[in-house]
């Protein structure tokens, strides 16, 4: 029962995902997206990979930018891919299979992950700034980027790992980088004006993705995880699952092209 559930999960997504969006509706979102947009938006979506990648290598010095590059790419592209997060145990494997040892590579996959949790609502404060002018909001944003900065402290504790504030700070300040280029992919790609409603739909399809309710492509989860938030503020369920179900197919088509690639590399040594 266990392993059906994943696909149980799915198909439950996908009823309601096609019960708002139609196929006819679909196709015609797709169709609407223009070749300019979507090779602006695959630079942007490039850009942050390569923000992501560099932070892996600032964390795993004993890897090379190529190598952290590969391993970044098939993680991104299996955790898009497998449900209920499965897709995260890549990591682990392939950073081993490059010589780094389980309770390092554990330490530093969790260091990343924070980071990139914190890097989210770093950007979520201060577009939350901008939007009311409030001066408390960039205190905040501030304040948990400071807080960022220290969370090689308690990582440090893993056998064979040394953090630093130098090392933390560029790893914390590409966290941030990498999280705003993907999300400028999204606006590039469909031609949006950037808001906290929408930045709330973007923070909450990319949770979803690293949550166990994530389905197969994490179809379904990704465009309810995405309107959702933007519900709350009284925008249409219906508009926010267009945007996310667009933007989701283009993450796929994405991380599958570098995902694809790395996996080729990483098998063939």
């Amino acid at each position: 029962m266990k392993r059906l559930l994943p696909l149980l999960l799915t198909l439950i997504f996908l009823s309601l995902l096609f019960y708002f969006l139609p196929p006819k509706e679909i196709l015609s979102l797709l169709a609407e997206v223009s070749l300019k947009d979507f090779l602006w938006a695959s630079l942007f979506y490039g850009l942050s990979h390569l923000s992501r990648s560099l932070r892996w290598k600032i964390l795993l010095k004993e890897l090379s930018f190529f190598q952290c590059f590969l391993i970044n790419s098939a993680n991104v592209f299996l955790n898009n891919l497998l449900p209920a997060r499965t897709g995260e145990l890549s990591w682990f494997y392939y950073s081993k299979r490059l010589g780094v040892s389980l309770q390092k590579s554990v330490g530093i996959f969790l260091w990343g992950r924070i980071l990139d949790l914190i890097a989210l609502f770093v950007l979520l404060t201060f577009f939350y700034a901008l939007h009311r002018g409030d001066f408390r909001f960039y205190i905040l944003s501030l304040f948990l980027f400071f807080i960022s900065l220290f969370i090689h402290i308690p990582v440090s504790k893993f056998k064979n790992f040394k953090g630093n504030l130098l090392t933390s700070t560029f790893a914390s300040s590409l966290s941030v980088i990498s999280s705003l280029l993907k999300f400028l992919s999204l606006i590039l790609l469909l031609g949006l004006v950037p808001s906290v409603e929408l930045f709330l739909g973007f923070l909450g399809g990319e949770l979803s993705s690293v949550l166990p309710i994530h389905s197969f492509g994490g179809l379904g989860t990704y465009e309810l995880s995405f309107s959702l938030p933007q519900k709350f503020f009284g925008e249409s369920l219906k508009e926010g699952m267009k945007v996310a179900f667009v933007f989701h197919s283009f993450l796929l088509l994405s991380s599958a092209l570098y995902g694809l690639i790395a996996l080729y590399f990483l098998h063939r040594r």
